[in-house]
């Protein structure tokens, strides 16, 4: 009776550990990096309260400008927006539903990206 009993708790523990059970977030999901002259992924859907990671190759920043700057392949930054500094590791979190647009200021018209809030 012990033994079918030890492989049933067994068999329930395994299957409430199980990796699609668990609410853990994948930080590698929400990375952005630098690949040549591009941002990789250079769109980004997530949720409010996601944290975003920029590491970009030590030719590159990320600058949040505004949706016309961005349309017209311009860099000029947006006040109060995020400006991550060439070649630098760092974070934002998603703080609002919004769609931040961001550029590398010396590769633009081609490297840009975008960070959906839903």
């Amino acid at each position: 009776m012990k033994k079918p009993l030890i492989f049933f708790l067994i068999t329930v523990f395994f299957f409430a550990c199980e990796k699609n059970n668990l609410n853990v977030v994948n930080q590698e999901d929400n990375v952005i990096t630098t690949s040549g002259n591009a941002f990789v992924p250079s769109t980004i859907v997530c949720n409010i309260g996601d944290t975003i990671y920029f590491e970009l190759g030590s030719s590159h920043n990320a600058v949040e400008v505004s949706e016309s700057e961005y349309n017209n392949n311009a860099g000029t930054p947006l006040a109060n927006g995020f400006n991550i500094d060439f070649g630098e590791s760092a974070y934002i979190v998603a703080s609002e539903l919004k769609t931040y647009y961001y550029v590398c200021q010396p590769h633009l018209p081609q490297m840009k990206g975008v960070i959906i809030v839903e």
